[in-house]
């Protein structure tokens, strides 16, 4: 259920893309200065949800910063929440060197309204900017994780969705993560009744859209990264627990096939004429970047887990996550093996 979630938001990506004459309004002419414009179109188009999945793979790395000892571990299922930045329109009039439009208009993001924004070249209308979707709530991003205790109190962290796929549409991400208690290793802290730990996370997003006109395709890839020190302190059967920390995301835009483009013979508007253009685009811009701070709470009743936390950075997140959390065996099994290796 969680998995169908995922595509179905991921289907919202491409349903600008459903044909070639779609998709030819952002490919008008070889000029490079034409083609450096449409770059800068589509990646402002595009820019939230590159934010969207940037913020949702870094987010919910943890419930607490006590690494598990081996051979403990965890399962964790979950959903984030993701509130966008008021990204409903972009104004590139400064950037664009051939495109032009009505400078007093804002042109509408993925997630903006239902409207579009003439364009125009050598003062001849080009095209129309696609739409938005007229986004007006939260995104959700849903999430499953295992980790695993190694020794020294350092914990491996997997996050895996398989590639589906679901009609002309592929996709799936993966991610790995490292938390290490640093505690152990400040002579100053160490008594302190708290655990600190840092943790570090990298993930890859991958999903294509394949066009009905064959070899035709869209990829769109984010990649992201995160680092977080992270502090908890455990009463009873309730953690509580915060961090702070860098995120960092980029997208990948590409386009690849061979295109027909009608009225443009390559370097102008003509009427009649019909150009082909091969693999048009592929360029990568920015997503997240910057401080975020998390604050959360879970509650463990035998090996079951819940846990709610909410992060504050470019774009908001709460999360909410249910778990299966064993330690058994772990003071045995992982004692002795830290002896050993001490000895």
């Amino acid at each position: 259920m969680k998995i169908s979630t995922y595509i179905i938001f991921l289907s919202i990506i491409f349903s600008i893309c459903k044909s070639q004459n779609e998709i030819t309004n952002f490919i008008y002419g070889e000029s490079q200065n034409l083609i450096n414009d449409t770059e800068i179109l589509i990646e402002g188009y595009m820019s939230p949800i590159g934010k969207w999945f940037g913020t949702g793979l870094n987010a919910g790395w943890y419930n607490t910063s006590r690494p598990h000892q081996f051979p403990g571990f965890d399962i964790t299922a979950g959903f984030h929440v993701i509130t966008p930045d008021n990204d409903l329109f972009f104004n590139p009039y400064s950037k664009l060197q051939s495109i032009s439009y009505d400078y007093s208009q804002e042109i509408p993001t993925i997630l903006g309204p239902d409207q579009t924004v003439q364009m125009f070249y050598n003062e001849e209308e080009l095209f129309n900017s696609p739409p938005g979707l007229d986004w007006n709530g939260p995104m959700l991003m849903p999430f499953l994780q295992v980790s695993v205790g190694l020794i020294k109190k350092t914990e491996l962290l997997f996050r895996y969705a398989p590639r589906i796929n679901l009609r002309r549409l592929n996709a799936g991400f993966w991610g790995i993560g490292f938390k290490h208690d640093v505690k152990q290793w400040l002579p100053v802290v160490k008594p302190l009744p708290f655990d600190l730990s840092f943790l570090s996370s990298y993930s890859n997003l991958k999903s294509s859209f394949d066009f009905e006109n064959e070899g035709q395709q869209l990829k769109f890839n984010v990649k992201s990264f995160s680092s977080n020190l992270i502090i908890s302190k455990k009463l009873l059967f309730l953690t509580t627990y915060m961090g702070i920390g860098y995120q960092y995301s980029k997208s990948n835009f590409a386009l690849n096939g061979r295109y027909t483009i009608y009225d443009w013979d390559g370097n102008d508007l003509n009427e009649g004429s019909a150009y082909e253009v091969s693999d048009p685009f592929n360029f990568s811009f920015g997503g997240v970047s910057g401080l975020k701070a998390t604050l959360g709470a879970r509650i463990k009743l035998l090996l079951f887990t819940i846990h709610v936390d909410w992060t504050k950075a470019q774009y908001d997140v709460f999360t909410i996550g249910f778990g299966l959390n064993s330690d058994i065996g772990s003071k045995l099994i992982g004692g002795g093996i830290e002896k050993s290796i001490t000895k």
